[in-house]
């Protein structure tokens, strides 16, 4: 009797194992179609391996675009990889992005840079089934499926009107991008350049390179003040630029000069709340990220995308400068 009732216990066991199996099964696919419903992703992607690949590795900006494709694609259940020079390096770029077409993954995302060099290299991914979004710089002579981040002639525009605000309309600039080669930094200086050109007060009397790098960001600073000393407005276009310019004009001594940067740093907004930076134009490097993997996924699932998403930018001053904490 012992082994019988037994017996019957296990099977009713297994039948409420079963049932609780199906159950939950049932639960985790109505969850599902709740989630599409109102607009949440469902199940996970099976398997789909994408590569992002950074302009420079661990530079804070791409740590920003890094943390939000890496949550984004824990949100999608999609595998990303990220990769990069460890300085800034056009030709590793592109050798990167030649080994993840190699590799035969999923999708691309990729800084644009220079068109005449980069653009048959996402061509050919393309050609080879493989979807390219760039991020940061576009490269729209190519066959990328679409572009996400900042809109830089406009946001060049906005230096170009920032400068005028600090300076009222007078003063002598001098500008350090971040690389003469990278489209994005000189559609930023050439957006600069059409403002100030409207007025015959100011004018931009020499420009520069930093190369992506704080250190050459002084060395260009330094030299262009002792060439220049009738410089009295600095912009940096990318995000070390002004604290290299910073750093100059306290060594020697030209202040106060005003100092107008990019970017959303630390060291820069600590700047500004001291008053040693005038304002910065901060981007979304966190929503850029976030976003292009975001694309990839409505992609991956049949959905046609826009041509371009631009990320907005912001205008920080000692007014507002917390809000770039959380940019």
């Amino acid at each position: 009797m012992d082994k019988k009732w037994l017996g019957v216990v296990i099977a009713l066991f297994l039948l409420l194992a079963y049932f609780f199996i199906g159950f939950a099964g049932h639960s985790s696919r109505m969850g599902s179609i709740v989630r599409e419903l109102s607009g949440q992703p469902g199940d996970v992607n099976p398997g789909y391996h994408i590569v992002l690949i950074e302009q420079e590795r661990y530079h804070p900006y791409w740590e920003m675009v890094e943390k939000g494709a890496k949550e984004a694609a824990e949100t999608y259940g999609i595998d990303i990889e990220f990769t990069g020079p460890v300085r800034n390096n056009m030709e590793e770029q592109i050798s990167l992005l030649e080994k993840a077409i190699a590799a035969q993954v999923d999708a691309i995302i990729v800084q644009g840079l220079n068109d005449e060099k980069f653009t048959p290299v996402i061509d050919k991914a393309v050609n080879r089934g493989i979807p390219v979004i760039t991020i940061d710089t576009d490269a729209p002579a190519s066959k990328r499926l679409a572009y996400v981040g900042t809109d830089n002639a406009a946001a060049g525009e906005i230096l170009g009107r920032m400068v005028v605000k600090a300076s009222g309309g007078k003063g002598k600039i001098g500008v350090i991008i971040g690389s003469d080669l990278a489209k994005n930094q000189l559609q930023r200086l050439n957006g600069l350049s059409h403002v100030v050109k409207k007025y015959s007060g100011l004018e931009i009397v020499d420009v520069r390179s930093s190369n992506i790098s704080h250190m050459e960001a002084i060395q260009q600073a330094a030299e262009m003040l002792q060439l220049h000393p009738e410089i009295d407005v600095m912009v940096g276009t990318s995000s070390t630029d002004a604290l290299g310019i910073l750093q100059v004009s306290k060594r020697l001594k030209r202040e106060p000069m005003t100092i107008i940067g990019f970017d959303n740093q630390a060291d820069t907004l600590a700047a500004i709340s001291r008053g040693d930076i005038k304002a910065t134009v901060a981007q979304q490097p966190f929503l850029m990220g976030e976003l292009a993997v975001k694309l990839l996924n409505e992609h991956f699932q049949g959905r046609t995308l826009q041509s371009e998403y631009f990320t907005e930018v912001k205008v920080l001053d000692r007014s507002n400068v917390q809000e770039g904490e959380s940019l």
